[in-house]
C-alpha cells in the first residue's frame, strides 16, 4: 500500500534527539520531525469555510484518538496504524496528533514543503471546523510508481494539533470523493481520555531506566529523560519504538537497517557496531552509531535496532548527549523488555 508508506518513511527522524521546542517552531525538525507535516499549506487567498459537525450514530472513534468520522463505505479499521483503511484499492485515512499548538506547527508548513516531497497542491480551503482553525488541502504525489490524490485536513488548539491524511490511487475518482466527504465529518473531543497503549500492539518496560513515557503519537510511544515532549532537560536522552505502518519485502535486512540511519537528520561519523539480536522470537539488527546534530554540531551516540516479523518491523530508536556507555545500556535493557500483544 504505497498510500501508507509514504506515511511511514523516515518516521522515527522526529524523535531524534529531544530539542523540541525549536521543532514546533522550525518544521518540528527533530523529535517532531514528520515528513508528513509538509502537507500543509497556508493562502490567506482563500474564502473561510464553516463546518460544524455533531456526534451521530454513524460516527466510528479512531481508536487511540480523539477523533470520530463517518467511514466511507468499504473501509475497516486499520490495522498498523491509528485510522481506516480499503485494503483492495490501497486507501487509507491516517489520523495523527502531534504534541504542538496549532498556530506553531502550521506556521513552518509553506508550499515549498509540499514540493519537496514530491507533493502537487491541487487547491487549499480555510475552514472553521467546530470553532477551531483548520485547512483542507487537495494534492496528488506520485509515488511507488503510482499516483494519489491526497487529502490532509490540519486543525488544531493551544496544546495540540490534528492530521487526518486520506490518500487513494488517481484512477479511483469516487474512493477518493468519499474519503474526502468523511475526513470533513470528523468530530474532535478535546477533553477525550486517551489511554495510550490501547492502539499498540506491543508492550516495553522501562521503569528500571531513567527514561519516562512522554507520549503515544500514531503507532509509537515516546521516552524521555523528564517524561516531556519537548524536553526541558539538559539531558537529551530519548527513546522511540514503532512499528511499520505496511508490508515491505526486505531481501538485505542487514543493509536495511543501516540504511535506515542515514535517513535521520543525524549527522553519522561513524558505526562503532552491528551485530544480530533476537527478542521475542523474533530477530533483527542492533546498529551503535557516533554522530553530531546536524543544527548544533552536539556529540550523539545513535542506537538503533529493527526486529523483523512477518513482512513488518519494529524499530527502536535511541539518541543520547550524555553518558553515552550507561544510555546505550539502558536502551537495551528496554529492548530486550519488548512484547507482541
Amino acid at each position: 500500500m504505497g498510500s501508507i508508506l509514504i506515511f511511514e518513511v523516515n518516521f522515527i527522524c522526529l524523535f531524534s534527539n529531544s530539542r523540541s521546542m525549536v521543532l514546533i517552531k522550525s518544521m518540528l525538525m527533530r523529535q517532531l520531525y514528520l515528513c508528513i507535516f509538509l502537507f500543509l499549506f497556508f493562502s490567506d487567498s482563500f474564502a473561510q469555510l464553516v463546518t460544524n459537525n455533531i456526534l451521530t450514530a454513524d460516527h466510528q472513534n479512531i481508536k487511540g484518538t480523539k477523533i470520530s468520522l463517518i467511514p466511507p463505505k468499504g473501509f475497516i479499521n486499520a490495522t498498523n496504524f491509528l485510522g481506516l483503511q480499503q485494503t483492495q484499492s490501497g486507501s487509507s485515512i491516517m489520523v495523527l496528533d502531534i504534541p504542538g499548538p496549532f498556530s506553531e506547527t502550521s506556521k513552518g508548513l509553506t508550499k515549498e514543503g509540499f514540493l519537496s516531497q514530491g507533493v502537487e497542491v491541487k487547491e487549499i480551503e480555510k475552514l472553521t471546523l467546530n470553532n477551531l482553525p483548520a485547512i483542507l488541502v487537495t494534492g496528488e504525489q506520485n509515488a511507488f510508481g503510482n499516483i494519489y490524490t491526497k487529502y490532509v485536513l490540519a486543525f488544531g488548539t493551544e496544546k495540540e494539533t490534528i492530521m487526518i491524511n486520506g490518500a487513494s490511487p488517481n484512477n479511483l475518482k469516487d474512493v477518493s470523493k468519499e474519503i474526502k466527504k468523511s475526513i470533513l465529518t470528523a468530530y474532535y473531543e478535546a477533553d477525550k481520555k486517551i489511554n495510550p497503549f490501547d492502539a499498540i500492539d506491543f508492550e516495553i518496560e522501562a521503569s528500571s531506566t531513567k527514561l519516562i513515557f512522554a507520549k503515544s503519537i500514531s503507532n509509537s510511544l515516546v521516552y524521555t529523560a523528564d517524561g516531556i515532549i519537548p524536553t526541558k532537560s539538559t539531558d537529551k536522552t530519548s527513546l522511540v519504538i514503532a512499528k511499520s505502518i505496511s508490508k515491505t519485502n526486505i531481501s538485505d535486512k542487514k543493509l536495511f537497517a543501516i540504511n535506515r540511519l542515514k535517513q535521520l537528520p543525524i549527522e553519522i561519523a561513524s558505526t562503532d557496531s552491528i551485530s544480530e539480536i533476537t527478542v521475542d522470537g523474533i530477530s533483527g539488527y542492533e546498529v551503535i552509531a557516533s554522530g553530531k546534530n546536524k543544527k548544533t554540531g552536539e556529540p550523539e551516540k545513535i542506537f538503533q535496532v529493527i526486529l523483523f516479523s512477518d513482512q513488518l518491523y519494529y524499530i527502536f530508536y535511541g539518541s543520547t548527549n550524555q553518558d553515552f556507555e550507561n544510555n546505550i545500556e539502558a536502551f537495551r535493557k528496554i529492548v530486550k523488555t519488548f512484547r507482541r500483544k
